[in-house]
């Protein structure tokens, strides 16, 4: 119990907890919450360069048709003035691995970039 108090305070450093949940959810309303005025997406290799208010339509289709039953992030960094982290989101339908990168806006962290790709195998089992 104490490992995981543990990980979810480093855990929220760079992910906001309500993003983790909102994902998790499948909540897009949520979720914009997070997203900067304009962000890049690529979602299952098609991009996208978008308003907030677009965005949050490209992850209520995408929910629609993937229902998330959870979401975990396996790693988080810094990369020059921005936050990263990778998660896995689990879905009725397998699972995603989503990149998420942050910039720092009026005290908020906000996405500026955003890309869920279907999870390979080779990701999920490890190599001899």
């Amino acid at each position: 119990m104490l490992n995981t108090m543990v990980l979810l305070q480093v855990w929220g450093q760079t992910v906001p907890g309500g993003l983790v949940e909102a994902i998790g959810q499948g909540d897009a309303s949520a979720m914009s919450e997070y997203f900067h005025q304009s962000l890049e997406m690529s979602i299952l290799e098609k991009d996208y360069e978008t308003s907030k208010n677009q965005a949050t339509r490209i992850m209520e289709s995408f929910f629609k048709k993937h229902t998330p039953t959870g979401f975990t992030i396996s790693f988080e960094g810094t990369k020059e003035q921005s936050k990263y982290a990778i998660g896995t989101l689990t879905t009725s339908g397998g699972a995603f691995r989503v990149n998420l990168f942050f910039i720092n806006k009026q005290g908020k962290r906000l996405i500026y970039y955003l890309s869920i790709e279907k999870e390979s195998q080779y990701e999920l089992t490890p190599g001899p």
